[in-house]
């Protein structure tokens, strides 16, 4: 059996730089940065297993994700020179990592090292927050808007939230539930202090989605980590202030 490949984007040439996006990214959601780093690196973005033309999987578990990184990594016949994974793609990335992933530096972007409690009440009104319009037949495209302008700072930037919603509206409802579910698993705590290369936990001073105190906490449980905060932006800041998080990613891998 072949096995899984996802789909990507690449540009540039240079040592790899692997992009792994979040919730409701895909392979474009880097583009900006792809502007600035492509001209020193090679970058590649993936689409995760379901997103843009990556084929959907039938059991979606970060496990799986971090196995179809390695099948991407070894398609690429490369090893990272630095992994980049926002939001959820951190997640993949962190357990990537402890599942033997090899790379020499990583960034772990507006993200965090657990997400909820499996069976808590707080896991449970997540996902009922966040399934009720799917199973009100609702798809992601009808509630992509909103949903990224509330990760927004400056709401007045309508071409970068115009950016955002592109990404996210295509997502098909079953793998967005997908992807809901298998967020509330998420726990690489234990791991934090046995992360082996340089980490660049970065924040965003106005997300409220992985908060800067979530960043700050990784930082001092990670024995290589530094921390930057981004002023004057929220979740989304690849591209609410794309310029300032390309140069934050730069200075590290510098």
């Amino acid at each position: 059996m072949t096995a899984y490949l996802p789909t990507y984007k690449e540009a540039g040439t240079g040592p790899l730089l692997l992009f792994l996006h979040g919730l409701g990214g895909n392979r474009h959601s880097f583009d900006l940065q792809f502007e600035v780093l492509a001209g020193s690196f090679r970058c590649v973005a993936w689409d995760t297993p379901g997103y843009g033309g990556s084929d959907p999987i039938d059991e979606m578990t970060f496990e799986t994700h971090a196995a179809c990184v390695t099948n991407l990594i070894n398609h690429l016949a490369d090893t990272p020179y630095a992994v980049i994974g926002h939001s959820m793609g951190g997640m993949i990335a962190q357990t990537w990592l402890r599942r033997g992933g090899r790379c020499e530096k990583l960034v772990l972007a507006q993200t965090s090292a657990t997400f909820g409690k499996p069976g808590s009440e707080w896991n449970e009104k997540f996902l009922a927050g966040r399934l009720k319009p799917l199973d009100e037949g609702k798809t992601p495209a009808d509630f992509a808007r909103p949903l990224i302008e509330s990760m927004f700072h400056d709401r007045s930037l309508t071409d970068a939230i115009e950016l955002g919603v592109a990404t996210m509206s295509p997502l098909p409802s079953s793998v967005y539930r997908q992807a809901i579910n298998c967020l509330v698993t998420f726990d690489e705590t234990a791991y934090l202090p046995r992360i082996p290369v340089p980490v660049l936990c970065l924040a965003a001073e106005n997300d409220t989605t992985a908060p800067p105190a979530t960043l700050q906490k990784m930082t001092e449980a990670i024995p290589t980590a530094e921390y930057v905060c981004l002023p004057n932006a929220g979740h989304l800041a690849y591209i609410e202030t794309p310029g300032a998080f390309a140069n934050a990613i730069q200075n590290f891998l510098d």
